[in-house]
């Protein structure tokens, strides 16, 4: 059964897409994910949770994102692309 990253406050007034269908260089909010149990908590636990801001480095194999608020705006993250594609966003945060 999926688990999802969504918790209490997360921004769900938006349409959310998944991570794979924005191009380098776009801003977006982490709305949730589509992921099991031990994949959400090891996505939560490299920062990407509900809210999180990142900025698509590349995308592809792998998918590489900067977290632009959580470590101070300087911690980049390699997703597989299976993982990426199951991450949602909010586009233009």
């Amino acid at each position: 059964m999926p688990d999802t990253l969504t918790e209490p406050g997360a921004v769900t007034d938006a349409v959310s897409i998944p991570l794979t269908q924005l191009p380098r260089g776009t801003r977006a909010r982490i709305a949730g994910s589509q992921h099991n149990a031990d994949d959400a908590a090891l996505l939560r636990a490299m920062g990407l949770k509900p809210n999180a801001e990142l900025e698509v480095c590349r995308m592809g194999q792998p998918c590489i994102v900067a977290l632009t608020g959580a470590c101070g705006g300087g911690c980049r993250l390699g997703l597989s692309r299976e993982l990426a594609d199951r991450v949602l966003v909010h586009a233009g945060a």
